[in-house]
């Protein structure tokens, strides 16, 4: 082998060595990452389903991330601390995307939507809340849901809840015990109770008519 031959094969060995030290230096920077939360407490069993489709048990004190989707099992519910202070509780049979989430020093760059795909939450915001109102929603199959400050709680019923209320219309039924919240941009207030169908406008309801108070979630 000649000396050039050697010098290049040296070249190649150390042009690997740093590619592969940048990338665990990389993967290192990911795996850092703050989190959008943490969760606090569950009762039965959680899960989540993270972006690249890995699959995890959620216990107290594990992370969730941005991207992750939040899944209960029947009699099961899962407490969520987020980092800017505001909570999430999920009913049994949910599925809950965390779909943006951010936590910043810039008022216009605080987001955090979220997706109800099943079951029900209860959710109180917190410091993005504050700082960019506009930047905070819960999507759900029927309706969109933005904030005023808030402690709220939802239920998807277009596939029916007869766990929670043979009787319940096919919809998405809400509460708002604090603050206020915007349903597809029509207002609701605290004490309201509301149902939004699958078509239409959403409609303030009474409690007699409303799934979320045969079956309340506690505080969070």
């Amino acid at each position: 082998m000649t000396t050039a031959s050697v010098a290049s094969i040296l070249r190649v060995t150390r042009y690997a060595a740093l590619l592969a030290g940048s990338l665990l230096l990389c993967g290192q920077v990911l795996a850092a990452a703050p989190a959008a939360g943490e969760v606090v407490k569950v009762i039965g069993r959680a899960t989540a389903i993270s972006t690249d489709g890995g699959l995890r048990r959620l216990d107290q004190g594990l992370p969730v991330n941005t991207g992750d989707t939040v899944i209960t099992a029947s009699s099961s519910f899962v407490r969520m601390k987020l980092s800017d202070g505001g909570y999430i509780v999920l009913r049994p049979n949910s599925r809950f995307q965390i779909q943006d989430y951010r936590l910043a020093d810039k008022p216009e760059e605080n987001r955090s939507v979220f997706s109800l795909l099943k079951g029900g939450f209860r959710a109180v915001t917190g410091l993005i809340g504050q700082r960019n109102k506009s930047g905070v929603s819960y999507r759900t199959a029927v309706a969109t849901i933005g904030i005023r400050g808030t402690d709220f709680e939802v239920i998807d019923c277009t596939g029916g809840c007869p766990e929670i209320d043979a009787n319940a219309k096919p919809g998405i039924y809400f509460k708002v015990h604090q603050g206020g919240v915007n349903v597809n941009d029509k207002p609701f207030d605290q004490g309201q109770g509301g149902f939004a169908p699958p078509l239409g406008d959403p409609v303030i309801i009474p409690d007699g008519q409303n799934p979320i108070s045969k079956d309340p979630l506690p505080d969070c």
